[in-house]
């Protein structure tokens, strides 16, 4: 039905001219097509916002997923930071021990292991052509070793190591401090020898059954390296050594 604009009656959708007042009827009733037109497009919209809503659905979706991909993160850098430190703790206290004879010959220094500095290198220069000129001068000999030693010339050490051991074979000592040598360049099976042949003479020398512990944990030997540690302990479980072979078995 479409109303007359002028005088207001009701006309039927076909009538062209308004029977009560003869005005022309403009008005004209809205097509089936353009209903389905607006009803397309609201449906469009319907849909539009569903796909919206579907993606902001999806977004907080990602978001609160992404916390989670964080968390993963940071606890797998924890974890590897913790076995970095492990690391670094079991190397730490794995430092071998050097004779006091070692020591001793480092006397005109305060640390030692500390590297060359010029008095020694002087020294070692001294000492060198002293035994190069006197090769029976074992006391020179031996000297230079050490100090060669706790400047970190390991190579050089172990040189003149074997050139004293030649004149005093069975000196456990000596064999504790070039096994040393031969462990801190890496050659564990040789520092191992050189320390078992220093038990062999002496059995109760502490620092050669403590470094032996060491070297042995080290190449992978744990239940070997507790039976030292435990030796070690036996041997004097009060001094320094002792208490260092308990610490070791303790964290090990």
């Amino acid at each position: 039905m479409l109303r007359c604009s002028v005088c207001g009656d009701e006309l039927m959708a076909e009538t062209a001219v308004c029977a009560g007042c003869g005005a022309a009827v403009t008005g004209t009733k809205k097509s089936a097509a353009d209903r389905e037109g607006k009803e397309n497009i609201s449906n469009s919209e319907k849909n539009v916002d569903l796909r919206n809503n579907s993606k902001k659905k999806s977004a907080v979706k990602e978001e609160t997923a992404k916390p989670n991909s964080i968390s993963s993160t940071k606890l797998f850098y924890l974890l590897f930071s913790l076995l970095l430190i492990g690391a670094l703790l079991v190397y730490a206290s794995g430092v071998l021990d050097t004779t006091p004879s070692a020591i001793t010959a480092n006397a005109a220094g305060d640390n030692p292991h500390s590297g060359v500095d010029l008095n020694n290198l002087q020294h070692i220069n001294n000492l060198q052509a002293t035994v190069d000129k006197n090769p029976n001068d074992t006391e020179s000999l031996l000297h230079l070793a050490h100090l060669l030693n706790d400047s970190g010339m390991k190579e050089k050490a172990i040189e003149r190591y074997i050139q004293y051991l030649k004149t005093d074979p069975k000196n456990p000592d000596v064999l504790v401090d070039m096994g040393v040598c031969y462990f801190e360049t890496g050659k564990n099976k040789e520092a191992i020898s050189a320390m078992e042949k220093a038990i062999k003479i002496n059995p109760k020398h502490q620092i050669a059954n403590l470094n032996l512990g060491i070297v042995n944990m080290t190449a992978g030997n744990f239940e070997k390296a507790k039976v030292y540690w435990n030796k070690a302990v036996e041997i004097n479980p009060n001094n320094e050594i002792g208490q260092k072979a308990k610490e070791l078995l303790t964290t090990h």
